[in-house]
């Protein structure tokens, strides 16, 4: 299979995986959505993720005593979100103390049902069949 070929796929993937974002109710900024990205090395294809996306589907626990800083801070991005949500910024604070002790709940499904086997077959499906036609044609231009 060509690169382009799979790039075709992933991007529909990624679309999907952005609409389960927008669909569950967990963008606000667009800045998780500018992260999800293609990476193409050779004959290496990849959809990357934020390191985060995770915990928008399985949650987050409580923050441990000696936790490394993110970069960006998480204050930071509370206070990103807030402004996209409209809640004012002296919000943020309380936001970050109530999830550094209780963590969140995530929303299922979020990357599990664009990223399922029904969905990529589906996606899969018509990539194949391109394939498939292209290989045909090669083969009837060689008889």
């Amino acid at each position: 299979m060509k690169n382009y070929q799979l790039i075709q796929l992933l991007e529909l993937l990624k679309t999907d995986v952005i609409n389960s974002i927008q669909a569950n109710g967990k963008y606000a900024t667009g800045q998780t959505s500018r992260q999800i990205t293609i990476t193409e090395d050779g004959n290496n294809v990849q959809l990357q993720f934020p390191d985060y996306m995770l915990e928008l589907e399985m949650g987050r626990r409580p923050t441990s005593k000696n936790a490394v800083p993110g970069d960006p801070p998480m204050i930071q991005q509370i206070q990103q979100w807030c402004a996209a949500k409209g809640i004012p910024d002296k919000a943020a604070w309380a936001i970050k103390k109530s999830i550094d002790k209780k963590g969140y709940v995530g929303k299922q499904g979020i990357l599990t049902e664009p990223l399922s086997n029904e969905n990529i077959n589906l996606r899969l499906n018509p990539v194949l069949e391109n394939i498939a036609s292209v290989i045909c044609e090669e083969l009837l231009g060689l008889i």
